[in-house]
């Protein structure tokens, strides 16, 4: 049996993290968030049962389409249990309390960009659902953004040395395929080849290290 070994896994996650992280803690994309949305009751003493049942409720009708918790612990603040989840990064967190629940409404906040918005039960479902699509489409787009921003071109191999230099992404340049070259460049800058695409431009240019001529764009970038 012939087979790779990537690690896939751990770089995964570490990327899941670097790319839609913030200084708050992680942003999950919904499509792979085991909570989609976090349902927090605001509650006080004389009113506690009918909040939670309240909150139980919307959960039993979201559950069927989206994957959903309810944070009903004792002893912890909603500005507590807000930050929790915004740390875990939860796409999306639903506030219910007693003025919610005059009002027949019910408050939704998005984790990638903050925004609180007031939704009548009525509409919730379909509200939960259009705002998972288009977190996470932001994100999407957003990491998309920032990768065509850190990707640099250049065929001069002085102009490589300073760019790796200076700045940190990806360079976006053409190899001949030989390992020696490589060897060298990693030996002079510490940058080594990240990923060979496999969909190649219909292209030719010269190896950045020695000049021949080659057909196969490169990413080099430094391991950090």
């Amino acid at each position: 049996v012939w087979q790779t070994s990537w690690g896939t896994t751990t770089r995964l996650v570490g990327a899941l993290v670097m790319v839609h992280g913030d200084e708050r803690g992680l942003k999950l994309p919904p499509k792979v968030a085991p909570v989609q949305v976090i349902i927090v009751p605001i509650m006080f003493d004389k009113n506690k049962k009918e909040v939670l049942e309240k909150g139980e409720s919307i959960r039993t009708i979201l559950k069927k389409d989206f994957r959903v918790e309810i944070d009903i612990r004792d002893g912890y603040t909603p500005g507590w249990k807000f930050n929790e989840w915004e740390m875990r990064g939860v796409p999306l967190r639903l506030e219910i309390g007693p003025k919610d629940m005059a009002q027949g409404q019910v408050m939704l906040v998005r984790r990638d960009t903050g925004e609180k918005i007031a939704v009548k039960e009525e509409k919730l479902a379909e509200t939960v659902k259009e705002l998972l699509d288009n977190i996470q489409e932001n994100l999407f787009t957003r990491a998309k953004k920032f990768l065509e921003e850190n990707i640099r071109e250049t065929s001069d191999y002085n102009e490589f040395k300073k760019i790796i230099e200076k700045q940190r992404g990806l360079i976006k340049t053409y190899w001949c395929g030989s390992k020696d070259c490589e060897d060298k460049i990693k030996e002079e800058t510490k940058a080594s080849i990240r990923c060979i695409p496999f969909e190649q431009e219909e292209a030719s240019g010269k190896c950045i290290y020695c000049g021949k001529e080659s057909s196969t764009l490169v990413y080099f970038a430094r391991a950090y």
